[in-house]
């Protein structure tokens, strides 16, 4: 291990020479490089490798190699990169190597060499190798077969080698989504670039062509040969053949022949309405695709014609042509208002097997459309009145079938909730059958039976569907709500009878609270009427004691008698009760009580808490 250490820091002398001979470093630099060096090497040699050590090794060559860059631009010598520069970067190369050879599964590894080789030292030759066998190791991943042909093609401008690589991912990962639709966005790019090629080359070949022409004339003058005329003439054929053949393969080319065959290919490996989507919205950024996007619609309307996905694709792509606005709507509007009548009469006429699909389907679609046109109405003002018909008559169709999800429901009933509308009592109804335990529906049918002073209708319909975190906002909507309409003798009464009735713990929390707008004396009746009942409530004890400890007088008898039962209900799990009851007899009661709480709160406290209690206790 030594003899190896020792020859590689024999191999370094001379580039340290020269780097002290020259002024980059100064001796005693010199010094403290060669001991780095040696300490790294020792341990990178031992038996037990690892990885940290390469790594530190590999960061301090690249800071070294910095700090030489600047010192040159310092002193402004430039010279002798070859002896200097070069053996460092060759070591860290090794240095990468090293590591992923012995930690080839981290990829991370092999990306930090890549990006070195890329940014730092720019060795495009080896970088190409590298990508090479990062591949070979972690063929795997997509991401990493799609960054080698960036690099190729891009980088390299290598168009065959990167072409090659995305063949070679296919057949790796036949299904991957995100390499098909890199492979033609990178078939696209390069027909742009093409594209941008030949109208440099046709300004250039007209030239050359006028100055071809004028010498062969000026020959045909001097020589007045036949002979000679015939095998030019030949000649100027057969390279008009060979260039027709050529001219009508570019073309075939520059018209996106290629491009179709590749996105028949990855729609036939991915057969997805969705996939089919994205690779249109991908190729629709460029602006010589006409055929291709058409190509995509035919197979869209062809596999997925009933789709809801394709239907709103379809739709959208009507409002980015160029005309009036109006028109533009109305062709919107009549694609997605076709499908969804389709769709409808599809629901009503299958099977109960088929429903759920087809069902789900016109739901979509339903939300699609819905989204297209909420986004109109916010971008197109000129139109609200046929967007808002349109949507009206959508969400018809879409109530008409039963199959409309919550969230266009509840837009459905914003646009038509009107003071004593039958439609929109007929719709709330039908809703509330459908989804009976969303709190919003029940939250509208409130609101709405209050504007008529009725509300006990839903307030009971919510306690038969909804949980209690549901339930506890519906009876604060309740009273915030009575509250505005001076009704609160009413809210108060019904809340009385339900606290009675209903064993909620919030409600008889609710009921706590509006009693002591009434006075200490009442709130003090509410909670002995409740405090022993289950379920048992911790916000109940801890409102009493707010309530308590308000007053100008402080009766610390009753004081004392929440705690207690609020440290038998809950003391086994929450400290705080302890430590607020301690900091009360400290304060407004009697320390001599202090020692008592101390002990009963360690034995009734679980042994995992007690620690933690006597923790808080000395703290506070």
């Amino acid at each position: 291990m030594a003899e190896r250490v020792e020859t590689m820091m024999e191999e370094m002398i001379q580039e340290v020479e020269e780097m002290e001979r020259v002024g980059i470093l100064e001796n005693f630099e010199v010094k403290e490089l060669i001991k780095k060096r040696k300490h790294f090497e020792y341990k990178i040699v031992k038996l037990s490798k690892n990885k940290e050590d390469f790594l530190n090794y590999i960061q301090y060559e690249r800071n070294l190699v910095k700090l030489i860059k600047i010192r040159r631009e310092k002193i402004r010598y430039h010279h002798k990169q070859d002896i200097i520069e070069y053996p460092i970067n060759q070591r860290i190369n090794r240095l990468f190597i090293s590591l992923e050879n012995k930690w080839a599964s981290d990829v991370k590894v092999w990306l930090s060499h890549i990006d070195w080789l890329k940014n730092e030292v720019k060795w495009n030759n080896v970088l190409s190798r590298q990508y090479m066998k990062l591949l070979s190791v972690h063929s795997f991943d997509p991401k990493l077969w799609v960054a080698a042909a960036k690099y190729e093609f891009e980088d390299q401008n290598d168009v065959d080698s990167g072409r090659q690589i995305m063949l070679r991912a296919l057949r790796f990962h036949p299904e991957s989504k995100l390499i098909h639709r890199e492979y033609v966005k990178f078939e696209l790019l390069y027909v742009e670039k093409l594209r941008a090629r030949q109208k440099v080359l046709k300004i250039e070949v007209k030239e050359e062509d006028k100055e071809k022409n004028n010498a062969e004339n000026e020959d045909g003058e001097k020589e007045g040969d036949s002979e000679s005329k015939n095998k030019k003439d030949n000649k100027e054929e057969e390279k008009k053949k060979g260039n027709s053949v050529l001219d009508e393969v570019n073309d075939r080319i520059l018209n996106c022949d290629l491009v179709i065959l590749v996105v028949e290919s990855a729609l036939k490996a991915i057969p997805e309405p969705e996939f089919a989507v994205s690779l249109l919205m991908t190729i629709r950024k460029f602006n010589f695709t006409d055929a291709v996007q058409e190509k995509i619609i035919s197979l869209l309307k062809e596999n997925y014609g009933d789709d809801a996905l394709t239907v709103d694709t379809l739709a959208r792509i009507q409002l980015e042509k160029e005309g009036k606005a109006s028109d533009l709507v109305k062709a919107c509007v009549s694609i997605y208002r076709e499908a969804i009548k389709s769709e409808v009469e599809k629901v009503n006429n299958i099977s109960i097997q088929e429903k759920d699909k087809c069902c789900g389907n016109l739901s979509k679609l339903l939300h699609l459309a819905a989204d297209t046109l909420k986004d109109l109405m916010n971008k197109v003002k000129s139109c609200d009145i046929l967007l808002l018909n349109s949507m009206l008559e959508l969400f018809e169709l879409g109530h008409s079938s039963g199959q409309m999800a919550i969230e266009e429901y509840e837009f459905y009933l914003h646009l038509i909730n009107i003071d004593n509308s039958l439609e929109f009592e007929e719709v709330l109804g039908a809703v509330l059958v459908k989804y009976p335990d969303h709190l919003d529906f029940w939250r509208i049918k409130l609101e709405h039976d209050l504007r008529n002073r009725e509300f006990r209708q839903a307030m009971e319909g919510a306690h038969k569907n909804l949980g209690q975190q549901d339930l506890a906002r519906i009876w604060n909507r309740f009273m915030e709500l009575m509250t505005r309409l001076n009704r609160l003798v009413d809210a108060y009464q019904y809340l009385e009878e339900m606290a009675g009735k209903v064993n909620f713990a919030f409600l008889r929390v609710l009921y706590l609270e509006r009693t002591y707008e009434k006075g200490i004396d009442k709130a003090r009746a509410v909670y002995k009427r409740f405090h022993l009942l289950p379920p048992f409530s911790s916000d109940l004890h801890k409102n009493i004691l707010t309530y308590e400890l308000e007053q100008k007088k402080v009766d610390r008898e009753e004081v004392r008698k929440i705690y207690e039962t609020y440290s038998q209900q809950f003391g086994d799990e929450e400290i705080q009760i302890w430590l607020d009851w301690i900091k009360f007899e400290e304060k407004l009661g009697s320390v001599m009580e202090v020692p008592n709480i101390v002990c009963r709160a360690e034995s009734r406290l679980i042994p995992d808490k007690v620690n933690k209690f006597n923790t808080l206790r000395d703290f506070s």
